[in-house]
């Protein structure tokens, strides 16, 4: 026997807010900036941080412009570069940025849920938003899927508490103003992440809200959902209009570039992208969708009534609906587009997750338990491979994957994946048996495979993933010819990826121009070699055991 005693299910305070932030911080600091999104995140809070105005209203990489993001999420990691730059390293202060945003993510979901359900089905709506896949996948890097979520959580934060305001017969005016600053503002904020497809997806989700809520139908309810919409897309264009009086030609620029890739982000979606659709929805909100459609199976007198409208939460519903609805008009379906879902669907089954039949409470617990045990296993297995060079198979798995990497033992991370690993041994043997043990155990498994990634097999993921030994062989190719002219120290880019540029710009130090003495290029290894004109190649190589990446660098005369 482990213990004599049960572990609680689920952990009481501080433990669980302990375990919240430990998934929201893990893996932010101690690794480069990784292929893609983390990288092309970081080059355009890198670029805010060490630039002008200019640089801040208009996203871009190196002097490279980049349309397809909104500018709010890189603004905050460019502060935090700005603030604990000189104590971390640049991309680990911009990686903190992920973090606040999935800590107001978890709690505005906890404040949302509270609202509805009271305090123990907003903990187990915590849990089930950090249960699901997709978040974990989103949510660890520089990017602007973090902001997305965060704002998504807020309006239904928002909407759940505008009810309280908008009932109140004294204030009116007052507590009319308050909801449409805090639903406009919700909106204003993933518009501002995302842009006009995240803005048009919620603004569904306020179109059908009077539809689930009869308490929405009156007019005063409804002028607050038109004008807060309004308010929510005018923060856009207000960024738009200040980056087009203030950033010269290359605002307008940078305009019709944005305004281009909206464009093509409406239109009907293909085949392909359906079938992309359901193979992501099947994972990324994974343990919850089943639970979701167990619980509007099993209530059906309240999915558009009002017989206990505590049971269901409307605004969760609008949102997952809106969603779905949306990805009709999606012609560039991706992860990000599922985002809405994760709060929202998080929030509706809440009450759910306490009332699972037993049966179901046992096969979701039972599979999350193997799962997760078993990726445990998997990944010491691996470990071992690495420090020990057993099992000899997956150790040259290992060494194939990632040539040259020379792995050594850190004690620190090793006593951590150790104890987090004999806890959850602890939590699946002596949990109390209740049917909250299911998504209980998922949430915890989420967080112990992240956390073993994060310590056992970081050093290993980080070599792979990141630029930097391509940046060193640059670094040692032009050491010689940069000490002899440093004032022609700048290198011209060509066919160069947005997260290839932001890395090698960030550790070779050097500006991205034109008409520079070196020429860096990009192509597929089979592609042939064809030097620029008068140039000669001085280097070429790639990241270690990435077999569809070439890099050559020619030097002008």
């Amino acid at each position: 026997m482990l213990t004599r005693r049960r572990v609680p299910v689920p952990l009481p305070s501080p433990w669980f807010w302990a375990i919240a932030a430990l998934y929201a911080l893990l893996g932010l600091a101690g690794h480069d900036p990784w292929k893609q999104d983390d990288a092309i995140g970081f080059g355009i809070a890198w670029s805010m941080a060490n630039g002008t105005l200019t640089d801040w209203l208009i996203p871009n990489i190196a002097g490279r412009m980049v349309p397809e993001e909104g500018p709010l999420a890189f603004w905050l990691a460019a502060v935090f570069i700005k603030l604990a730059g000189g104590i971390l390293h640049a991309h680990d202060a911009a990686r903190l940025s992920a973090g606040i945003w999935t800590m107001l993510t978890i709690y505005a979901t906890y404040r949302a849920a509270k609202s509805q359900f009271g305090e123990s089905d907003a903990r187990l709506a915590v849990l089930a938003l950090l249960a699901c896949l997709g978040l974990l996948a989103r949510t660890h890097e520089t990017a602007a899927e973090p902001a997305l979520t965060a704002a998504c959580a807020l309006l239904l934060w928002a909407l759940t508490a505008a009810p309280a305001w908008l009932g109140a017969h004294e204030n009116s005016a007052r507590s009319t103003a308050e909801a449409i600053l805090c639903v406009g503002g919700a909106l204003g904020l993933a518009a501002l992440a995302r842009g006009v497809p995240a803005a048009l997806t919620l603004c569904v989700a306020l179109a059908l809200l009077p539809l689930f809520d009869p308490a929405w139908r009156t007019p005063r309810n409804l002028i607050v959902l038109v004008v807060s919409a309004v308010l929510g897309l005018s923060a856009l264009a207000l960024w738009l209009r200040a980056l087009m009086a203030l950033g010269g030609s290359g605002g307008a620029t940078y305009a019709a570039l944005y305004g281009n890739w909206i464009a093509a982000q409406i239109g009907t979606p293909q085949f392909s992208d359906l079938r992309y659709t359901a193979k992501t929805l099947a994972w990324f909100v994974f343990p919850v969708w089943p639970v979701a459609l167990w619980w509007i199976a099993r209530r059906p007198k309240t999915f558009l009534g009002d017989t206990e409208p505590r049971r269901l939460h409307l605004p969760a519903l609008a949102v997952m609906a809106a969603t779905l609805v949306a990805l009709c008009w999606n012609a560039a379906i991706s992860e990000a587009s599922f985002l809405p879902l994760l709060p929202a669907a998080a929030i509706f089954c809440a009450p759910a997750c306490a009332r699972l039949t037993k049966g179901m409470a046992a096969a979701i617990d039972w599979f999350g338990r193997m799962a997760f045990t078993g990726a445990a296993a998997l990944i010491w297995l691996g470990y071992c491979a690495l420090q020990l060079g057993w099992p000899p198979r997956i150790a040259a798995n290992f060494a194939r994957l990632e040539p040259g990497f020379d792995s050594a033992f850190a004690p620190i991370p090793f006593l951590i994946a150790l104890a987090a690993t004999l806890a959850w041994i602890v939590v699946c043997a002596r949990s109390a048996r209740t049917p909250l043990r299911a998504i209980t155990h998922w949430c915890y498994g989420v967080t112990l495979t992240w956390l073993l990634l994060m310590t056992l097999l970081l050093p290993w993921v980080d070599y792979g993933k990141s630029y930097r030994t391509v940046a060193s062989g640059i670094r040692v190719a032009l050491g010689a010819n940069l000490r002899e002219s440093p004032e022609t120290g700048c290198i011209e880019a060509r066919s160069l990826g947005l997260a290839e540029r932001a890395s090698l710009a960030y550790f070779l130090e050097l500006p991205f121009g034109a008409k520079c003495r070196w020429i860096i290029e990009q192509s597929h290894p089979s592609d042939a070699r064809r030097p620029p004109p008068g140039t000669r190649l001085i280097w070429e190589g790639n990241r270690p055991g990435d077999r569809n990446e070439r890099f050559r660098l020619y030097q002008r005369p």
